[in-house]
């Protein structure tokens, strides 16, 4: 695949990066307990990581070897099958970890369409751990709603 196409590729996802933190910086200032408030912000500055990469991997191709090995994560798909939750002005704090969880969801599984696309390169074994690394924050938060949501109810 031509340069160009692959620096428009991870341009995109940087977007994407910059969307995601700007949703739980977002979400951070909608809740009111303390923990709930750090744990989005440690996703938000997950999502500052996975932008940081992807720029010095703009800059130099070289860097997507420097990432280091794929990991796996349990997908849980607790939010796969639930309705989908707009998020509202008012959203709570259930809402907001579904509508997180579902956009996890849309964005692995994004990266993980670009990974197969771009299969045998290192651009795509780039995106395969990024989806990997989406995968993660689904289920820190599939998690989270089970602990603070579900076990409440």
């Amino acid at each position: 695949m031509p340069d160009q196409k692959i620096k428009a590729i991870l341009e995109a996802a940087v977007k994407i990066e910059e969307q995601s933190y700007e949703l739980y910086k977002m979400a951070q200032k909608k809740v009111d307990y303390l923990s709930s408030q750090k744990f989005l912000g440690e996703l938000a500055q997950e999502e500052i990581k996975h932008k940081e990469k992807l720029l010095a991997i703009i800059e130099n191709r070289r860097k997507i070897a420097e990432l280091g090995e794929s990991i796996s994560i349990q997908d849980l798909k607790l939010v796969d099958i639930m309705k989908d939750v707009p998020l509202a002005k008012d959203a709570d704090y259930q809402k907001i970890l579904i509508y997180a969880a579902k956009r996890e969801k849309i964005t692995h599984d994004y990266y993980q369409s670009l990974a197969l696309g771009l299969e045998n390169t290192d651009t795509g074994n780039l995106f395969s751990k990024l989806a990997q690394e989406e995968l993660i924050h689904k289920n820190r938060l599939e998690r989270e709603y089970d602990d603070y949501i579900l076990k409440e109810n």
